[in-house]
């Protein structure tokens, strides 16, 4: 079912354009036939008509193909047919629902233009930028504070004659000559204004010098500004005082970011330089900026969306209709777009599509009722069948949510951009809770993401990096990952000490994505921070974005205190729970970040072993996971025909798996046991003391540790087959997988071509048709650090004194791949320092951190980056 209808008007020529003014409560439409409705969005009553040209002369009315404002809802812009942009001024009586405007401006150029198809006004440089259809950029800057103006009527390009796009030919007379055409004006001036106070309208050229000619190869149909503040540009800008962005898309299907600043040399001069270029391959058609997120409406019902921090094409969203796209409107990652069947609703993966209007709709616009306290969130849909919609799309945008997202909100009062720090007094743990609750919103899965997970792992990231600047951070940037996963987050801090050589540096490693979390298994939201009986509640409290905040607010102290003794870099990957897919690569990449010696990596991904007793972390198995499968030529078959006939791809491939093991669990694979680090007696000695000390289940025993912390193991996880999986049918095809953990001294490319080598082995003597393959899906060195180093004699010391008792030294049989890479990519020992306890939960529902743990990891960090 669609949603419901709040309101309609209907008129006799097409909607091309809307603009709403939300605190005004005004919605401004752009006719076919030189009109601006103007209508009142508490009476829901046209309350207006601006009609554009002369009554009397036909070549003066146009197609209003555009509107737009100022940010204030002083000012009305709009373009269209006319090659003219016109200024209106926009005021009112609340109390009689009154309106008047007044044309204030009417911009034109010589050169002839065509159509004017995208306008944006810079409010902070009072600059106008429209996009035409002779492929041309045109800009004026000053708009408002221009004393030059004048009321030259005789040079606006709907009074002129035989212009470049209604010419009829170089050999032909227009139908009136032009020195005749002037002896007509005074009469039709005096009717150019159809309300009195409108007469004081002045006209100002484009200068020749602010015309960028094939700014696109085609129509340039689109212009969407990008805010200037600092915390909200991408990366690669390089940011500058009195810079403004926009991005134009054309008909060349290429998504243009340009810089508009004042030349140092003259404040009345502007100049426009590209950026950077976004190839859709198709025509854009209408574009949607919500940082970092560019959407882009594309033809036969393709949708794009880019991220701007990182350059990436994040999706590519396909309409089940598939007329154009021609108007775009977003609100909390849900996506209206405009058809000529209706409008589209894209979330998630899910596709939804009502009926609209009678014909194409050629625009729209959000409505949040934050904006105007109205009880609903609207969508505004013009049409060229003439009607004018107001939907209430409530139902269809909360979803459960809370109509502000605070992703957006959180922190706009207290910082305007990037290096704007919050003061030290602010810096409390209730404040990094309230930090949490924000990065616990996100919903970061890596893991098979849909669509919004996608965006949320980038908005996450953009998240962090506003956050690390606010602060104090020197740098902070967004590193792409070569999978077009969820981008890297870099982050520095100086210490303090003039002698660079005698500050240590030190890298703190994290990660910002979390696996899924199924809701009927929760007793709370997961991604909904909850505080109760001394512990936090919600998906990543625990692993990671709990810890990471910890270490992030023990920077930002010593930093706003100016105690912070060492430089402090933070790399914080978003795809850790998917492999680390691609972070191995973007890490050697940007190794010249680092500086060339690194003395620590510290990392806090880890639990301890009860519910009592802090642990150190100094070992981590390895792993290689991979799926094993047989394939027949064969398509499935039923066993009462075929049964017995041919080989079957599920009994070869367990022919096989059961040569991994003999019957005593010992595992077969040849040069497995070779190289394995014996245990040491000091090791053996920690082992005991653990058992005795920690309150573990009985079936922990000193054996059953060595077992999981220190012997490599084989587990076949979970078998597919081809087909229905009924008794009868024979499956075409049958997988398993496999994931295999090795400890410190087994060489992780030995083991994975010895395992190769030995399946094709015993795949070959079954004497079959059918076919084996091995992929490897992911995996991950083993590591083990060196307990008696100093940070971890440092660490030990501090712990001991925060929970007044000595640390266990433990090792686990889990892996985190990063920390190898870390290791040999910057050269420097990994200290890992465990946050929650055995009851965390981590990766299961009902994920959880104890407050009293969080809070005194960061304590005990603040004292430690100092020793180090």
């Amino acid at each position: 079912m669609s949603p419901s209808q709040l309101h309609k008007w209907s008129h006799d020529f097409c909607i091309l354009s809307t603009v709403t003014f939300p605190r005004k409560k005004l919605l401004f439409a752009g006719t076919q036939d030189s009109r601006i409705l103007c209508i009142d969005l508490r009476t829901y009553n046209l309350i207006h008509t601006i009609r554009l040209g002369a009554l009397d002369g036909t070549n003066t009315r146009s197609s209003v193909l555009c509107l737009t404002k100022s940010k204030n809802e002083e000012y009305l812009f709009s373009g269209g047919a006319d090659s003219l942009v016109r200024a209106w001024s926009v005021g009112g009586n609340t109390h009689d629902y009154s309106l008047a405007v007044k044309e204030m401006v009417t911009i034109y150029s010589l050169m002839d233009i065509g159509d004017i198809f995208s306008l944006a006004y810079i409010d902070e440089l009072d600059l106008v930028v429209f996009g035409s259809q002779n492929a041309s950029l045109l800009y004026v800057a000053n708009v408002f504070k221009q004393n030059n103006l004048k009321k030259d009527y005789t040079m606006l390009p709907h009074l002129r004659f035989d212009k470049f796009f209604d010419s009829k030919g170089p050999q032909q007379q227009s139908t009136q000559p032009l020195a005749d055409s002037f002896e007509t004006l005074p009469s039709t001036i005096s009717s150019l204004s159809l309300h009195d106070e409108e007469s004081a309208c002045q006209t100002l050229q484009v200068p020749s010098s602010n015309i960028l000619p094939f700014a696109h190869n085609g129509f340039v149909y689109s212009i969407v500004k990008l805010e200037s503040h600092r915390d909200t540009l991408p990366i690669y800008l390089d940011l500058k005082p009195d810079v403004q962005y926009i991005i134009s898309g054309g008909g060349d299907g290429v998504s243009k970011l340009w810089s508009l600043h004042v030349d140092p040399a003259d404040d009345q001069s502007v100049k426009i330089c590209l950026v950077t270029e976004l190839d859709n391959d198709e025509p854009v058609l209408t574009q949607f900026l919500e940082f970092p997120f560019l959407y882009v409406g594309l033809t036969d019902g393709l949708l794009k969306i880019w991220d701007l921090n990182t350059n990436q094409s994040v999706s590519t969203l396909q309409s089940d209709d598939p007329s154009d796209i021609t108007s775009l409107a977003v609100c909390q990652d849900q996506i209206f777009a405009s058809q000529r069947k209706g409008v589209t609703k894209f979330f998630q993966d899910d596709v939804y599509h009502w009926q609209g209007h009678q014909g194409s709709i050629l625009s729209s616009e959000i409505i949040c009722k934050s904006c105007t306290k109205n009880p609903y969130t609207r969508l505004v849909t013009g049409g060229n069948d003439g009607s004018l919609i107001l939907w209430n799309i409530t139902d269809l945008i909360n979803n459960g949510q809370e109509d502000i997202d605070p992703i957006f909100h959180s922190h706009e009062a207290t910082a305007k951009d990037r290096h704007n720090s919050w003061t030290a007094t602010n810096l409390d743990n209730d404040h990094m809770l309230h930090n949490l609750s924000t990065l616990i919103h996100f919903q970061t899965v890596s893991r098979k993401a849909d669509t919004r997970h996608l965006l949320e792992g980038r908005r996450c990231a953009t998240h962090l990096q506003q956050l690390f600047y606010k602060l104090g951070a020197r740098n902070c940037d967004l590193i792409p990952v070569h999978n077009e996963g969820n981008p890297i987050v870099y982050s520095a801090f100086s210490g303090n000490s003039r002698n660079v050589e005698k500050r240590k540096k030190i890298v703190w490693y994290g990660h910002y994505d979390v696996v899924a979390a199924d809701m009927d298994y929760w007793n709370t939201d997961p991604f909904k921070l909850t505080c109760e009986n001394g512990f936090l509640k919600g998906r990543g409290v625990s692993d990671n974005k709990g810890p990471l905040l910890a270490a992030m607010y023990s920077v930002a102290e010593l930093v706003q205190n100016g105690e912070l003794d060492h430089d402090i870099t933070f790399i914080i990957e978003g795809q850790e729970e998917n492999g680390s897919a691609g972070f191995k690569e973007a890490l050697a990449d940007n190794r010249y970040r680092f500086g060339e010696k690194i003395d620590w990596v510290i990392l806090s991904n880890s639990y301890w072993l009860d519910d009592n007793i802090p642990c150190l972390n100094y070992g981590l198995r390895g792993m290689v996971n991979l799926t094993v499968s047989v394939t027949s030529d064969e398509p499935n078959r039923h066993s009462g025909f075929d049964g017995g006939v041919h080989r079957e791809p599920t009994a070869d491939l367990i022919s096989i798996i059961s040569k991994l093991q003999d019957d005593g669990g010992k595992i077969l694979i040849p040069h497995y046991d070779d190289n394995i680090k014996p245990l040491s007696e000091k090791e053996l000695a920690q082992l005991i003391e653990i058992v005795e000390r920690a309150q573990l289940h009985e079936s922990v025993t000193v054996d059953s540790l060595i077992a999981k912390w220190t012997k490599p193991s084989l587990s076949v996880t979970t078998m597919k087959v081809s087909g229905p999986c009924e008794p009868t049918v024979i499956p075409q095809s049958a997988s398993v997988d496999i994931s295999i953990r090795l400890v410190p001294g087994q060489d992780l490319n030995v083991i994975k071509q010895s395992l190769n080598d030995y399946l094709h082995s015993c795949f070959s003597r079954l004497k079959t048709k059918n076919h084996l393959s091995i992929k490897v899906l992911n995996e991950a060195e083993p590591w083990l650090g060196n307990p008696s180093n100093s940070a971890y004699q440092i660490i030990r010391e501090e712990i001991g004194k925060e929970w007044n008792t000595e640390p266990l030294m433990v090792r686990e049989g889990g892996s985190i791949p990063s920390i190898r890479y870390l290791e040999k990519t910057l050269g420097a020992p990994v200290v890992q320092i465990p946050c929650g306890q055995s009851n965390d939960k981590a990766h299961l529902p009902n994920e959880q951190l104890r407050m009293k743990n969080w809070y005194k990891m960061r304590e005990i960090l603040t004292r430690v980056f100092n020793r180090l």
